[in-house]
């Protein structure tokens, strides 16, 4: 999405011109596979894409500072340390 936003703001005569490409490797003949078979943007999948995005950050914030706290209790000396990230 940030990508389209990006060349909409550059190129607004690109609007309903943008493709999508899938792949899961960047292996040449998977690329080559993707840009022969583009498809329109999705716009449930790019909603689905920023929703779990958006849950993976929370959720790692959340580990880092259960385990940063979790540390500091059972280690002496570890708050001196700061942060424990994973």
């Amino acid at each position: 999405d940030e990508v389209r936003t990006v060349c909409l703001e550059g190129n607004p005569r690109l609007n309903g011109k943008i493709f999508r490409a899938k792949f899961s490797t960047v292996l040449p003949q998977e690329i080559r596979r993707a840009l022969r078979s583009l498809g329109r943007v999705n716009e449930h999948w790019v909603q689905a894409v920023q929703a779990r995005s958006e849950h993976d950050l929370r959720v790692g914030a959340a580990f880092t500072r259960f385990q940063t706290l979790r540390l500091q209790k059972k280690f002496e000396g570890f708050s001196d340390r700061g942060v424990v990230s994973y």
